[in-house]
């Protein structure tokens, strides 16, 4: 049978929503739950396969899979390199971690705050994917772009739209708010960087993201731009498709929307 994963690669990977889902990653997981056909994609060949409208809540689905994956993990074994701490909590041990400026916890049952609530359905994929990778070693601490990582071409236009240019747009001449914002989450200012702010935000531990932001120059005409950049060993710590959802959960986050 076709993991998520193998489905995902026959996709265009641009997130271009034409199947009725949000996602490629989405769409893969309902394919593989049987929610919709592969020919709900335009760009999958799906020969025999009947068009029919997807059904509903793929994110649920994969939140479900990845669930089981994570029953076997060990949290004592983990947690260190993660950046996170095994503690007992009323729904039995789980791994505490920061996430956005709060405190998680992930349990094989469960991803809830501190009130018990369960967290989004989103959130709770992330931090389930987090979990799974189990972190690989420590970040260099060298800032790339999202460009220089394989296989990232289409997710690079993803980026921009859902968080660069949301963020540039939402903070267009409020350079301190933007700022205020971020440090509301714990961000920490970067001296001597070229741009007019630039912080680092923990989305999680081990998920550095830096956001350089540039003001809008109304007098010439020049739109405030945000250019996000990552730990060059990002990808040892979630996928690409993580890495990308973690800076629009920070864009939203700061901005509101």
């Amino acid at each position: 049978m076709e993991t998520i994963f193998d489905i995902l690669k026959q996709t265009k990977k641009d997130n271009c929503g034409k199947c009725g889902y949000p996602t490629c990653m989405a769409y893969a997981a309902a394919v593989h739950t049987g929610a919709c056909s592969k020919a709900a994609c335009p760009f999958v060949e799906a020969e025999g396969e009947d068009r029919r409208t997807p059904l509903q809540d793929p994110e649920t689905a994969l939140a479900k899979e990845l669930k089981e994956k994570v029953r076997s993990v060990d949290l004592e074994e983990r947690a260190q390199g993660l950046g996170g701490e095994v503690v007992q909590t009323d729904f039995g041990r789980a791994l505490r971690l920061r996430y956005l400026g709060r405190d998680v916890f992930i349990s094989p049952e469960r991803v809830f705050s501190e009130d018990g609530s369960e967290l989004e359905t989103r959130d709770q994929i992330l931090l389930y994917n987090y979990l799974f990778f189990g972190g690989k070693g420590e970040l260099s601490g060298k800032w790339v772009g999202l460009e220089s990582f394989p296989n990232s071409i289409s997710k690079v236009v993803t980026l921009k739209r859902y968080t660069e240019e949301k963020i540039a747009r939402h903070f267009a001449g409020r350079k301190e708010e933007f700022v205020s914002q971020c440090k509301r989450l714990g961000a920490k200012e970067v001296k001597g960087c070229q741009a007019d702010a630039c912080v680092v935000v923990l989305v999680l531990p081990k998920v550095p993201i830096q956001l350089n932001f540039w003001d809008e120059d109304r007098e010439d005409n020049f739109p405030a731009e945000v250019k996000a950049l990552f730990d060059s060993r990002a990808l040892d710590f979630l996928d690409i498709e993580s890495l990308i959802f973690a800076a629009e959960r920070l864009a939203e986050t700061i901005t509101g929307e």
